[in-house]
């Protein structure tokens, strides 16, 4: 299924790399593309009211990076709530939205295999919501790591403080605990 959607979908793609602190979407514009990363983190996030930033999730090698509440929302003309910023340079694919709808209505390889990517997603949103509400910082940073092994190296202290619903600051006061429990 695999490389048969690669097969159909390869003429559609077009090759990006983007920077660390490179905006792949901007919150308040209709979001019209998905990417594939082959390299790299990208961070999904969005604003409060009050202007702070809140981090919903992160997209690594292998996975696909983008929001599709927003890619839905912007095929009725409305602003994305989210934004995706590269939390490490990033080297990828980019399809055009409306380009894979029209692909699923073609090909049924297309719609199966984008049923697979939104149940994943789905997955990986609930998971991402249970870290979240985890009562214990602790518990949360655990829950991290398990669910993205390695992630926190390549990551911001502030992105993953942001994530876990922490401050900075305490983000650094857990971590000073963990190495004062090691020694």
């Amino acid at each position: 299924m695999f490389d048969e959607f690669n097969r159909i979908l390869a003429p559609h793609v077009t090759h990006v790399e983007f920077r660390k602190g490179d905006y792949l979407q901007h919150a308040g514009v209709p979001a019209s593309v998905a990417y594939w990363l082959y390299r790299g983190v990208a961070r999904r996030g969005m604003l409060t009211k009050d202007g702070s930033e809140v981090t919903m999730a992160f997209s690594s090698e292998g996975e696909s990076c983008g929001s599709h509440h927003d890619l839905l929302a912007a095929q009725d003309g409305l602003p994305a709530q989210e934004f995706i910023v590269a939390e490490t340079a990033i080297t990828g694919v980019r399809v055009e939205w409306a380009t894979l709808a029209r692909l699923r209505e073609e090909h049924c390889i297309m719609r199966e295999y984008y049923l697979k990517v939104s149940e994943l997603s789905i997955r990986r949103y609930s998971q991402s919501s249970l870290i979240r509400s985890m009562t214990s910082a602790n518990c949360r940073l655990a829950a991290f790591r398990e669910q993205y092994p390695g992630l926190e190296q390549r990551i911001a202290q502030k992105s993953l403080a942001s994530f876990l619903g922490i401050t900075p600051q305490y983000m650094s006061t857990l971590l000073k605990q963990e190495q004062d429990q090691v020694r």
